[in-house]
């Protein structure tokens, strides 16, 4: 409860799915997959990872193939859109 508290003050929806994925993130140990079709829990995600190298890109960009292998070698949270 304590968890879920302190990420809808960090600004995460309270609505059950947005809980349920911040959770996932929050306590996963490798690498979670979250999908936000709603884009509800977006803001959240870029506000908490913004300063561990958050990496941003859509998959019509160039050379995304790079910045994800890139990403995934050093370690670093990927939001593709």
């Amino acid at each position: 409860a304590s968890l879920n508290a302190k990420m809808i003050g960090q600004g995460l929806p309270d609505d059950p799915v947005s809980i349920e994925n911040g959770s996932i993130i929050s306590k996963c140990k490798r690498w979670p997959l979250i999908i936000d079709p709603q884009m509800q829990g977006i803001k959240w995600l870029r506000k908490r990872e913004e300063s561990n190298g958050l990496i941003v890109f859509q998959l019509t960009q160039k050379n995304w193939l790079r910045k994800l292998e890139a990403a995934i070698t050093n370690g670093h949270t990927i939001i593709i859109e």
